[in-house]
């Protein structure tokens, strides 16, 4: 080709740098919010899955016993926009997840050192399988969560009825969820997950193809293993009396993609824990009846549900105070102003955790 016939050629298309992307790695970032729309739906899925299941307590006189359905509850955040038949199955194996995590939590929680490889495998095997299956937000957290508060409240060793109550509770949210879905008739939105695109068989060869040691599902499952035990581990160390703290804290901050990604989360969980701490106090000096707590439960959790996409760390400081609710109203041997400690910093200390642990474990380059 001659020096004529180069000239004449189209000159290369260089592309042009997303400006945008530089501002989404800034730590500002952090603060920002969003422009995404509000997920209405989902939240109301949520938020009344909560409420009747904590009422439903209250009018049967077991208010306890609600308390531990609520963990079976959180199958309704996991209301995406599916087709019915699709969301049908969706929900019914979180629901069957959320109940297994919860027995084996539960199970485990006569040992500390039980406790510590239950909640890693829990952790382990959520996050791996939300990571290979691209499971959409919130992945393994609430799996975790059911483990973890399960391992620190010893129930006499019953966790079978622990677990079956969790499962009512999940069949409540299912219920709910599902009429929500066919009212609501936006079921036929096209972001469905690998897992929802799939038959069982693909799926099944799918999750064999990508367990191997340097694919990021598996990176990030053994992240998250090791995460779970650092935590409760520091947390024996330093002797916290509500140490399941920690590894939620944990959990939540490596549900960030990426490095940066970690640490917006352990910034947002941070503070966002610091005020919701407060608004938890407010609530329980109150102290609520149980319907009053069911009321309470469904607006702190349809406000969450509503604001994760805007922000994370505004729907942690909602997020707290209902986990709190959750965890802490059933038990006793703790004051108030003990357990509102207790949660801050074993909190802040699973966000350290974790936030070292993304900076210093990076997935192989390739995988």
């Amino acid at each position: 080709m001659d020096a004529q016939q180069k000239a004449r050629l189209p000159a290369p298309i260089r592309p042009r740098p997303d400006r945008r992307a530089g501002r989404d790695v800034r730590v500002a970032h952090a603060f920002f919010l969003r422009k995404a729309p509000w997920p209405w739906r989902r939240a109301l899925s949520a938020g009344l899955s909560l409420f009747a299941v904590i009422a439903l307590g209250a009018l049967f006189h077991r208010p306890a016993d609600g308390l531990v359905a609520a963990i079976g509850a959180f199958t309704g955040i996991y209301a995406t926009d599916l087709p019915p038949s699709r969301l049908a199955v969706k929900l019914a194996a979180v629901g069957a997840g959320l109940s297994a995590s919860f027995g084996l939590g539960m199970w485990a929680s006569f040992n500390p050192l039980a406790a510590t490889a239950a909640l890693a495998v829990v952790g382990a095997v959520a996050t791996y399988l939300s990571a290979a299956l691209s499971m959409a937000p919130p992945g393994p957290f609430f799996f975790v969560m059911a483990a973890a508060i399960a391992s620190g409240q010893a129930r006499g060793g019953h966790a079978l009825a622990g677990a079956a109550l969790v499962l009512a509770g999940a069949a409540v949210a299912w219920t709910l969820s599902m009429l929500l879905a066919v009212a609501w008739r936006t079921a036929r939105s096209g972001h469905a997950s690998r897992l929802h695109r799939m038959t069982p068989r693909r799926v099944a060869r799918t999750l064999r193809r990508q367990l191997h040691v340097r694919h990021p599902a598996v990176v990030a499952a053994l992240r998250m293993a090791v995460g779970l035990v650092l935590s409760s581990a520091a947390a024996q160390a330093l002797h916290s009396p509500r140490g399941y703290w920690t590894a939620v804290g944990c959990a939540a901050t490596l549900a960030g993609m990426t490095v940066m990604g970690t640490l917006h989360r352990a910034i947002q969980r941070a503070l966002g824990s610091v005020v919701g701490v407060a608004l938890a106090g407010a609530i329980l000096y109150a102290h609520p009846t149980s319907m009053e707590l069911a009321i309470l439960l469904f607006a702190l959790q349809t406000a969450a549900e509503l604001l994760i996409p805007k922000n994370y760390g505004l729907a942690v400081i909602f997020i707290t105070p209902l986990a709190i609710l959750i965890a802490e109203a059933g038990q006793t041997g703790l004051s108030a102003p003990a357990i509102l400690q207790a949660r801050l910093w074993d909190t802040l200390l699973g966000c350290a955790i974790a936030l070292a642990l993304r900076l210093l474990w990076r997935a192989p380059r390739g995988a």
